[in-house]
């Protein structure tokens, strides 16, 4: 098996735990990379690995998944944030890990993303793509599902989510928690300036569009400003799935509950 690792600077530093994981795979014969950098490319590599290693939190994921399900490679996420929704294990586990990696005693659980295309541009996002105002300003956005107009907003900015984004900025938006497994997306509204607006849930078929011709407006993809000024997107279900390895089963509820009560 044939291993890429990812280090995320900010939170694994000097590169100290996947250091760790290097001297394992070297035990075991096993051939690997290492990025031990801020972004994450497989570009630079010497070879397409079977699976890829991420050390960091969920942003370090959001960072790596998007380039990993373009080339269906499944990743394991070790927690060094906070959270961890994404990630599988801590880095107490790695030897076992390790072991489970290199003969195979693992599954694969899928997540649905977002293809959001502007102009002539395509995106992927695992969590959310989300149009914001800028500069203290009010956004007006058409939404439109399946070419019908669904509502024209005033808010700070609009939303699309997938079920995995519905426990991060939707959440916070007082959107509804979705199960993995439920294929649908979430379109919220950021601080609307209504009394009446509330989250759609619409199948992960649909065709999402939202138009905006007001100033100041910035594209964001799992946390990253991608565009800004007045656009177009049109939002649907990406044709491949992000693959995420699992060691064991767990309840995606007590997961939840767990990981939000213990936040801080």
């Amino acid at each position: 098996m044939k291993i890429g690792i990812y280090s995320n600077p900010f939170k694994d530093e000097a590169g100290r735990h996947a250091k760790v994981l290097c001297d394992l795979l070297d035990k075991y014969g096993a051939e690997y990379f290492l990025c031990n950098s801020e972004k994450f490319s497989l570009d630079c590599a010497s070879f397409t690995p079977d699976v890829v290693v991420a050390f960091g939190g969920d942003g370090t994921m959001l960072r790596a998944v998007s380039e990993c399900a373009q080339r269906s490679i499944p990743i394991l996420g070790v927690n060094l944030g906070k959270v961890g929704f994404l990630t599988e294990i801590g880095c107490e586990n790695l030897q076992q890990a390790a072991k489970q990696l290199l003969s195979g005693e693992y599954f694969v659980e899928k997540r649905i993303m977002l293809q959001i295309k502007c102009g002539d541009k395509k995106y992927y996002a695992l969590n959310e793509a989300a149009l914001t105002g800028s500069q203290c300003r009010v956004a007006e956005v058409t939404v439109e599902i399946d070419g019908t107009l669904a509502d024209k907003v005033r808010a700070d900015g609009m939303l699309v989510s997938t079920p995995t984004g519905s426990t991060a900025y939707s959440l916070a938006c007082n959107g509804p928690v979705l199960s993995p497994d439920v294929e649908a997306f979430i379109i919220n509204a950021i601080c609307p300036h209504s009394l009446h607006s509330c989250p759609i849930v619409v199948g992960s078929g649909s065709l999402i569009t939202l138009k905006s011709e007001s100033e100041g407006l910035n594209l964001v993809i799992d946390g990253t400003v991608v565009e800004s000024g007045s656009m177009t997107l049109q939002i649907s279900k990406a044709e491949r799935n992000a693959e995420f390895i699992r060691f064991s089963k767990q309840n995606f509820y007590n997961r939840l509950l767990h990981k939000l009560s213990n936040w801080s």
